[in-house]
């Protein structure tokens, strides 16, 4: 299953491309126009939970518009960026500016998708490939490693770092699930093995000082990353 970002000016997809979409074990994700921005920030993790991103260009899109996500998007990330579009509301020296700044095909919709999409899919098939599945080992993971038997994380090439019980459980459940968004009452009813209490302060405080302990800049932290109004996300 393949997951598809899609921005549309009009913030729909129409049930007929829906269709052919999931007939090809494609999930489609939704991003309204309004929240194209926060594709951009920090601590936003969509653009990691998608495979490739489509930009619906109709009569009520605004070049200039799809113009600044295709440019701010390919300063953030490489994923296969599609335009899908009709003649009738873009021009042969539209789409040359867009395939210029980096969009990897423009689509007609009234040529039928059908093709379109398989080339989509063997696209997303390849550049997935390329990236190092969630359950493998990256240069990057290999350092870190959990340590039950000391309560500790190893860090750096065998840097072990100590940590209490608490600290330990917490980010033991967060690796269990790495990659994924564990919300603050999960960590809580998880870790504390209850229901009650101040759950967002306790969480956040302890992950604070696991952060003091496993980051080299706890303002950019590489481990432990922040999803907004959420919780947390392990990223190893």
């Amino acid at each position: 299953m393949y997951v598809i970002g899609y921005i549309a000016s009009n913030n729909e997809i129409s049930e007929q491309h829906k269709k052919l979409f999931e007939s090809l074990h494609c999930q489609i994700q939704l991003i309204e126009k309004e929240k194209v921005v926060q594709l951009l920030e920090k601590e936003n993790n969509v653009l990691q939970h998608i495979e490739t991103l489509i930009i619906d260009v109709d009569r009520l899109s605004n070049f200039n518009w799809v113009c600044e996500i295709i440019m701010n998007l390919r300063k953030q990330t490489t994923l296969p960026l599609w335009i899908l579009t009709s003649s009738n509301y873009t021009n042969r020296t539209n789409r040359i500016v867009y395939l210029q700044l980096g969009v990897d095909g423009v689509l007609d919709k009234e040529h039928g998708l059908d093709e379109p999409i398989l080339m989509m899919r063997n696209l997303m098939q390849r550049f997935k490939q390329q990236v190092t599945p969630k359950n493998t080992l990256s240069s990057e993971s290999v350092q870190f490693k959990l340590i039950p038997q000391n309560l500790s994380v190893s860090l750096n090439h065998g840097e072990e770092v100590n940590l209490t019980k608490l600290e330990f459980l917490t980010i033991e459940y967060l690796h269990k699930h790495a990659r994924e968004t564990m919300t603050y009452e999960d960590i809580y009813e998880n870790v504390w093995n209850d229901s009650y209490g101040n759950r967002k302060y306790r969480v956040s405080n302890l992950v604070f000082h696991l952060r003091k302990k496993l980051e080299s800049d706890i303002e950019k932290p590489k481990y432990i990353k922040t999803i907004r109004s959420k919780g947390y996300m392990l990223n190893v």
